[in-house]
């Protein structure tokens, strides 16, 4: 069997999901893309990242449908994507978080990172660690 097929399950036995929806927007993401040739574990982080909270899921599928209707082989059109808009000090620190997924395969950062998100963004950042090391263990 493949890390694919264990991986929400066992994201959910660690309690990683910050609410059902969260849960329920990354399944969705997951199936959607877990068969394409571009779906990688680093990809898998970078999705539970946009899973919580509806906005960013909206941004990450609108980038995984350009993926598949491209045919993309692999995600490099992923790193550096995102809406042109102004973001907040805690939305520029996920995104270094996802691009840290993105661009060091098989690696979890430090928890430093943690260290400039406020009070109400650490559990993301905390369990986005989690959830690094779990898939990697996969």
């Amino acid at each position: 069997m493949d890390w694919r097929d264990y991986c929400v399950d066992e994201m959910a036995k660690h309690r990683c999901f910050s609410s059902a929806m969260h849960k329920k927007r990354f399944i969705e993401m997951f199936e959607k893309v877990q068969s394409e040739p571009f779906f990688t574990r680093e990809i898998c982080k970078c999705l539970f990242l946009a899973a919580w909270e509806r906005k960013y899921t909206n941004e990450m599928e609108e980038i995984l449908d350009g993926l598949i209707k491209s045919k993309a082989m692999d995600a490099r059109k992923l790193a550096g994507t995102r809406k042109n808009r102004s973001i907040t000090p805690n939305e520029k620190e996920i995104y270094k978080l996802a691009q840290e997924f993105l661009d060091n395969p098989g690696q979890t950062p430090d928890e430093s990172c943690l260290i400039k998100l406020s009070k109400a963004w650490i559990p993301l950042g905390d369990c986005a660690l989690q959830v690094s090391e779990i898939i990697d263990s996969l």
